[in-house]
């Protein structure tokens, strides 16, 4: 059925009042109700007479309504019914004792509508007013939790003495909130938690803490929520209370419970990179500078007040400052820029040392003697080898011949090459011809990597090789007495021989480094013709250089080409052409000598860096020896020899060390 204008409506709701009506004059319970555009007074006055009750309708009541119901309802059913439509357009039923009042929702909160007593036994949509007592949770702190729940004309308020909440709206809606403050109040069950203290007193703490809850449950109108008691055996705070509340003093406490900030004209500033008594040096000398001037009024004065002195303690790394407050910042902000992780630099040296010999030696030695001890011979003094032969053939005096074999053996085995001789010619003369013909040929390469770690702007040096003795000086002392006893003695120094590189790396801003190097490479040379004592070969390169970041520079080296050519001979004899040869000695020596230094600098920043810096190093020895193991040694087993752990585990190990050490730490959770 379409109702269509005012008196259409009218004579239905008359049509179905009327069919409403049962025999005899008694009210069925049964509505069936569809409207549409239909004024919103006809259909409180049909209520009206529906239900039985006086409604007041507000003038500014106004408005079409349109219901669609597909079932009848009772009749409380349709006053609910009557009560979401007032609700849907802005307006609410207000129940002042046996009379209805139809006002706008806005003005509802303060109308003098019913006080309700718990919880109605349905959901209604009237406009009621209830309190709602808190049990657990302060009833101030749930108001802005809750207000978002709540329509904008409802009233909502805290009233803190008595912990409850005044709720002014629809009574389906207090239900609905009832139901939220419920669970949350269950939630909110009081408990107790201990504190434990490690710097501040807890007798101290709670009195504090006291005087501030205090002050803002005086502030809110109400009493403390929460129970402070302290345990001077333990130093410790109890704190009973809902969850908010002790997680609020909790943070409170952990606040309080910090180390003392120092204060006055004294403070002790630990240090975590560098040395106490360097820095504690440089700021006095800077405070020693900062004293003789005065700046305030634009000219230069000698100071009168006190200055700042700077002590260090080298067992904790710590400063001690003494200084006003003025100065006493401006020196702790040069110690933080002070205070620094400094770069380190990983320098790896590489030496390259290529040599090639080359060398011939042909020639004949002649030598005579008699018994009346006439002798001659043509070998050079010079020449250490055919000297110790002519030692062994000539005579010594000039009486006896003093040959010997065995000397002759003995001379002939420290001679190089092919050595052929003739000897005795008769009983009185004695000839022998040594025929000496070498070739010798000689190659070395020789490769070192010494590396080094060290500290920005921090000298350092590394030294492998020999400590090798050099004799000074030799002294004969006779014995006392007149014995004639003497007591010879050498006083020797001793030098290392070897490998040495001295580096100072100064790094840049950016990925370069500026290296100070010294490299200095020496070894035993193996002749000692002329010399009273041993040879050394030095090769050094002192220089600054300026190197980018993990790139090799060269520093210097040596490329050389000997050529040496000797002719010993007999005068005249040994111009002779042919002939001349079975009287001369000639030798060639041909020397080439490639030596080459180079540098490469690696800047480490950070702990992954060095990390990955000494991984790589300790991943090449430990190749190296399981490489050694795979190959194996028959008399000895693979599980006895040496080898390194893999590097994972020694980072794991390092890691629970660094753990167990942070845990043991004062003030470790």
């Amino acid at each position: 059925m379409k109702v269509v204008n005012r008196s259409a409506c009218k004579a239905l709701l008359t049509t179905l009042f009327v069919l409403a009506l049962g025999t005899g004059g008694a009210v069925a319970q049964d509505f069936t109700v569809n409207l549409k555009e239909t004024d919103i007074q006809e259909l409180i006055k049909f209520v009206a007479e529906a239900t039985g009750t006086t409604i007041v309708v507000d003038p500014s009541v106004k408005g079409k309504v349109k219901v669609v119901s597909s079932k009848p309802v009772s009749r409380d059913e349709l006053y609910e019914l009557f009560l979401s439509i007032l609700d849907v357009h802005g307006y609410t039923a207000v129940r002042s004792g046996g009379v209805i009042r139809v006002i706008q929702n806005k003005d509802a909160r303060s109308a003098p509508v019913q006080v309700r007593d718990g919880r109605a036994d349905k959901a209604s949509d009237e406009y009621v007013t209830e309190v709602i007592k808190l049990d657990n949770i302060s009833a101030a702190k749930l108001i802005p939790v809750l207000r978002p729940l709540v329509p904008q004309q409802a009233h909502m308020a805290a009233y803190a003495p008595s912990n409850a909440i005044i709720i002014s709206d629809l009574s389906a809606n207090i239900d609905r909130i009832r139901d939220i403050i419920e669970r949350m109040d269950k939630s909110a069950v009081q408990q107790t938690d201990i504190v434990k203290l490690r710097y501040g007193v807890a007798e101290n703490v709670v009195s504090m803490l006291d005087q501030l809850t205090k002050s803002e449950a005086k502030q809110s109108g109400g009493e403390s929520e929460v129970l402070l008691v302290a345990d001077a055996r333990t130093n410790s705070v109890l704190v009973s209370g809902d969850e908010l509340e002790r997680a609020r003093i909790r943070k409170l406490v952990d606040y309080l419970d910090t180390p003392l900030e120092q204060s006055g004209n004294v403070k002790v500033v630990y240090l975590e990179y560098a040395q106490a008594k360097d820095i504690a040096d440089v700021l006095t000398r800077v405070m020693q500078n900062i004293n003789r001037l005065d700046t305030s009024d634009g000219a230069k004065k000698p100071r009168t007040d006190n200055s700042a002195t700077i002590e260090a303690d080298e067992g904790t790394n710590s400063l001690i400052v003494t200084a006003d407050t003025g100065e006493m910042a401006a020196i702790e902000a040069v110690i933080r820029r002070l205070d620094i992780r400094r770069a380190q630099v990983l320098v790896e040296a590489i030496i390259v040392e290529m040599e090639v010999k080359d060398g011939e030696d042909l020639g004949i030695q002649w030598l005579f003697a008699d018994q009346s001890g006439a002798f001659g011979s043509n070998i050079n003094a010079a020449d250490a080898r055919a000297r110790t032969i002519a030692d062994a053939i000539l005579p010594a005096d000039g009486t006896d011949n003093d040959i010997s074999l065995g000397g002759l053996a003995g001379a002939l085995a420290r001679t190089g090459g092919t050595t052929l001789g003739w000897g005795q010619i008769s009983d009185g003369l004695t000839m022998a011809v040594i025929l000496n013909a070498l070739k010798e040929q000689n190659n070395a390469n020789i490769l070192s990597t010494p590396s080094l770690l060290t500290l920005d702007n921090q000298e350092a040096y590394i030294t492998v090789g020999q400590n090798v003795p050099f004799v000074t000086g030799s002294y004969t002392n006779t014995g006392a007495g007149g014995d004639g006893a003497q007591n010879p003695f050498q006083t020797i120094q001793r030098e290392n021989v070897g490998i040495t590189l001295t580096v100072t790396p100064h790094v840049n801003e950016g990925d370069s480094v500026v290296l100070d190097i010294v490299q200095e490479v020496s070894s035993l040379s193996g002749l000692t013709a002329v010399a009273s004592d041993l040879i050394t070969n030095e090769r050094k390169i002192q220089t600054k250089v300026l190197a980018q970041d993990n790139r090799v520079v060269v520093l210097g080296g040596l490329i050389k080409d000997d050529v040496q050519d000797a002719t010993q001979k007999v005068p005249f004899l040994g111009d002779i052409p042919f002939l001349g040869r079975l009287f001369r000695t000639d030798g060639v020596q041909v020397t080439k000598t490639n030596l080459l230094i180079f540098i490469r600098p690696t800047i480490i920043r950070d702990n992954e860096g060095l990390a990955g810096a000494t991984a790589d190093k300790y991943r090449y020895i430990r190749d190296k020896q399981l490489q050694r193991r795979e190959q194996g040694l028959e008399f000895l087993g693979s599980d006895n020899l040496p080898l390194l752990p893999e590097w994972e585990e020694q980072l794991k190990k390092l890691e629970e060390i660094k753990a167990s050490d942070t845990a043991a730490q004062p003030g470790s959770p």
